[in-house]
C-alpha cells in the first residue's frame, strides 16, 4: 500500500488513521512521507504527525497533532 500527501492531509486534527502496510520498508517509506508533508504543506490547525509502527503485523497509525490556542 502506498500512502500519499494526500492521504495525510485528510487527517483531520487530533485524529488518526491506521494503514495496514506489507513490509517494515513501506512503513518507514510512509513515516517519510508524513513527516515531510507537515514541512511542505504545513496546516494552520495541525503541529505536526505522529506515526507508529507495529513491527510485528506492519500496521502504522498516522495521528495528526492539532495546534493548541
Amino acid at each position: 500500500m502506498k500512502i500519499t500527501k494526500n492521504d495525510i492531509l485528510k487527517i483531520k486534527p487530533n485524529t488518526s488513521l491506521t494503514f495496514q502496510m506489507n513490509s517494515y520498508k513501506e512503513c518507514e517509506s510512509a513515516r517519510e512521507v508524513a513527516y515531510r508533508t507537515a514541512l511542505r504543506h504545513p496546516r494552520e490547525n495541525v503541529e505536526r504527525y505522529s506515526v507508529s509502527i507495529d513491527t510485528k503485523s506492519f500496521k502504522m497509525t498516522i495521528e495528526a497533532i492539532g495546534r493548541k490556542e
